[in-house]
């Protein structure tokens, strides 16, 4: 299941769910199990827009507490780190930050996307938090963080 609808690419978390609602009524009625059912409520580069994270990240946790456990959240987690310097932090943390909020699984890179490493995450470093803060929104245009890439703090 898509969070893309009839009009294209939704526009903030609201339109992913109701999108992802839709078709997942629409397999319910034809018989499909929920648990039968991966939802991708489709992962855009945060250096495109400050709020992609966040739009993504709301879907999850939303479509987690419509759908329940039975559910499966999925999505091409490394879209996130598109264009950005330091690919694996960036996907590391977000794939982090969309477990926390109901995702349980993810379309990865398995050389680069270690499960081990995300799900023991140091969260107290600089590195963690620049990386947050720009995943949360925080961060227009990536600035603090290329900034802190620039001098070798991350």
């Amino acid at each position: 299941v898509t969070a893309a609808g009839n009009k294209g690419m939704p526009n903030g978390s609201n339109e992913r769910v109701e999108n992802s609602s839709k078709i997942i009524e629409a397999a319910l009625i034809k018989g499909i199990n929920l648990n039968e059912i991966y939802i991708d409520p489709l992962v855009f580069p945060i250096s495109v827009d400050k709020e992609f994270g966040n739009h993504c990240l709301d879907a999850i946790r939303e479509l987690r507490n419509i759908f329940g456990t039975e559910i499966h959240i999925t999505g091409g987690m490394s879209n996130v780190s598109f264009g950005l310097p330091k690919r694996r932090l960036i996907n590391d943390v977000f794939i982090s930050l969309a477990i926390e909020n109901g995702a349980n699984s993810g379309i990865i890179n398995p050389i680069e996307s270690k499960i081990e490493r995300i799900l023991s995450i140091d969260k107290t470093t600089e590195a963690y938090d620049l990386t947050k803060s720009m995943l949360e929104g925080h961060d227009e245009f990536c600035v603090s963080y290329l900034k802190a890439f620039r001098e070798k703090r991350i």
